[in-house]
C-alpha cells in the first residue's frame, strides 16, 4: 500500500514539474498551406481544455473529448482532477449540432462554458467532412444513450480510450487537427495554441 502511495506521489510530483516547464510553451498549429477546397474549422480554447466546432450545410457540430466524471458526473475537486490525470479512468465524447450560424462567426451559446480564444483554421474540406462523419458515427453507434452536460452544453457518450495524463481533452483535439492535415508541435497539454500561417 506505502508502494503504491509512494508511486502516486511521485507521479503527481512529475505532473506538476511537467506542467510548470510546459508553462511556457504552445503548441504550435500549421495548417496545410496548398489546399484545394478550404472548409473552415474553429479551435475553441476554453482556458484548461479545447474542443473542436465544425461549420457545415446544417448549421455547426461542436465535438469535445474529457474524464467522465468530471465533464458528465460534474466532480471537479481538486482530488477528482488529479484522479483523473494520475490513473486511466472513463472518458466521454461530447457533441451538439446548433442549427444556424450567425454572427460573430462563433455564437457564444456554443460554449456555455466560456472561451478565452477561438482560433479560425482552414482544412481541406474532404478531410473536415471526414472527421465529421467519423466523429458522428462514434457518438450516433454508442450503445448507451448520450448524457447532457448543462455545464459544457454537450450530449456526452463513453468512448473507448480512457481518459488520463497522457490521453487528455487537448491532445484529443491535436489528434483531430492532425487528422484534418495540420501539424502540431510542441505541447498543447495546457490548452495554449499559436497558429502559424505562411
Amino acid at each position: 500500500m506505502y508502494g503504491a502511495s509512494r508511486c502516486r506521489l511521485l507521479l503527481a510530483a512529475g505532473l506538476a514539474l511537467t506542467a510548470t516547464l510546459l508553462g511556457g510553451c504552445a503548441a504550435r498549429v500549421m495548417p496545410e498551406a496548398q489546399i484545394d477546397t478550404p472548409q473552415p474549422v474553429y479551435l475553441v480554447d476554453h482556458g484548461r481544455h479545447a474542443s473542436l466546432v465544425i461549420p457545415h450545410e446544417n448549421g455547426l457540430t461542436r465535438y469535445s473529448f474529457g474524464e467522465w466524471r468530471w465533464y458528465v458526473e460534474g466532480r471537479r475537486g481538486a482530488r477528482a482532477g488529479l484522479s483523473a490525470l494520475l490513473w486511466p479512468t472513463a472518458g466521454g465524447l461530447g457533441r451538439k449540432e446548433h442549427a444556424a450560424l450567425e454572427a460573430p462567426p462563433l455564437p457564444a451559446r456554443v460554449t456555455p462554458e466560456g472561451r478565452q480564444q477561438v482560433y479560425a483554421l482552414n482544412a481541406e474540406a474532404a478531410r473536415v467532412e471526414a472527421l465529421r462523419r467519423r466523429l458522428d458515427g462514434y457518438h450516433a453507434a454508442a450503445p448507451e444513450s448520450p448524457v447532457y452536460s448543462e455545464t459544457f452544453g454537450l450530449y456526452f457518450v463513453p468512448y473507448s480510450r480512457d481518459y488520463w495524463a497522457a490521453h487528455q481533452s487537448n491532445l484529443k483535439v491535436v489528434e483531430w487537427l492532425e487528422e484534418l492535415g495540420m501539424q502540431v508541435q510542441g505541447s498543447a497539454w495546457l490548452s495554449r495554441w499559436r497558429i502559424v500561417e505562411d
